[in-house]
């Protein structure tokens, strides 16, 4: 009799437990919600991913997107890799950096394959402008600024290393500008794409800038479409339309710049940005989007050779611990050939 009552009672469990264990009804059809978390706060380099919101490039897709504000790329590729968001817009080296400290991310595509960092300076106190005006030059920065793994390199590649410059430490980016207006500092570190023709606009005074790439004869691979490696897993197909549908909008924006300055200004009204100033900022973006290496492939698809060269600059220049395969770092595996229309 009490072997029956058990025997019962463990059936009872067992259907409740399986109850428990049904899945749930399948959602009703309709877009995925997507929130893509960038590596900063707005500027002209996002305008392509608001006009593919706007003009419907990801709802092709069947991909709802919000776009959403970042404070660095080192926060977003924390953000991503904890799942917080699932997709994010981050600087390839630092995400090189939480790749190899174990965060689960990877690029899924890099829109700029030529870094935007420069030494920005007030045209009337131009420095450093080359290589021998970089030794002694005031140099604005932050605590854990990204732009501090490309400086490094830069300095090493010609023998120098951070004693060789002032650091100024300030408390935020926006101290960084002041700096340099004042004269407190003689430069400070920043994307050509956006700061300096910003703070040109918002105080009328002349600012010019130099690329690293220029000045130090270093350059990485730069912002990229990163992702979750456990959510990419599980969903395939949609890192595959949400890329699609980037590199479309991307596409777009080289073609008609006047019209994606139009809608981003809309965007980014409170940040400052008019037409003529979103204008600038993306044809500036619109140069970096190759290296030799990747000339005539799809927009997003990137080199091995541009990965090793990045790896190898920052292992010999700015204490990065290498990986045996860069393959850990990206794939291209989610990138579509031109004209990157929706399959049906």
């Amino acid at each position: 009799m009490k072997k029956t009552i058990v025997l019962v009672l463990l059936i009872m469990l067992a259907t409740a437990l399986a109850a428990c264990a049904k899945p749930a009804a399948p959602p009703e059809s309709g877009p995925v919600p997507i929130e893509f978390r960038l590596n900063w706060t707005l500027y002209g380099e996002h305008a392509p991913f608001f006009l593919g919101v706007d003009k419907g490039f990801y709802a092709d897709e069947g991909l709802d997107v919000t776009i959403l504000e970042g404070s660095g790329s080192g926060t977003t590729v924390k953000l991503v890799g904890n799942g917080n968001n699932v997709i994010g817009y981050a600087d390839s080296a630092t995400m090189m950096r939480g790749v190899s400290a174990g965060v689960p991310v990877k690029a899924v595509a890099v829109i700029f394959q030529s870094s935007p960092m420069s030494f920005i300076y007030r045209a009337d106190r131009p420095r450093p402008t080359n290589i021998d005006e970089l030794r002694g030059a005031k140099v604005a920065v932050t605590a854990g600024d990204a732009s501090m793994s490309i400086f490094e390199a830069c300095l090493g590649k010609n023998g120098m290393t951070l004693d060789d410059v002032e650091l100024v430490q300030v408390s935020n980016p926006q101290a960084k500008e002041v700096a340099m207006l004042e004269g407190t500092s003689d430069t400070f570190l920043g994307y050509f794409v956006d700061q300096p023709l910003r703070i040109e606009k918002n105080t009328g005074i002349d600012i010019e800038w130099k690329q690293l790439t220029e000045v130090c004869n270093v350059n990485t691979l730069s912002s990229a479409i990163i992702v979750n490696n456990f959510w990419a897993k599980e969903n395939p197909e949609l890192v595959k339309k949400f890329v699609r549908a980037s590199q479309r909008a991307w596409a777009y924006t080289a073609e008609h710049p006047e019209e994606a300055a139009e809608i981003f200004a809309k965007h980014a009204a409170d940040r400052g940005f008019d037409v003529p100033l979103s204008l600038a900022e993306i044809k500036g973006s619109l140069t970096l989007l190759h290296t030799p290496n990747s000339e005539g492939k799809p927009i997003g698809w990137s080199a091995t050779e541009d990965w090793l060269a990045t790896q190898e600059l920052l292992q010999k220049y700015a204490s990065f611990k290498p990986e045996k395969d860069v393959n850990v770092f990206f794939t291209n595996d989610f990138i579509s050939e031109p004209p990157y229309m929706p399959e049906k």
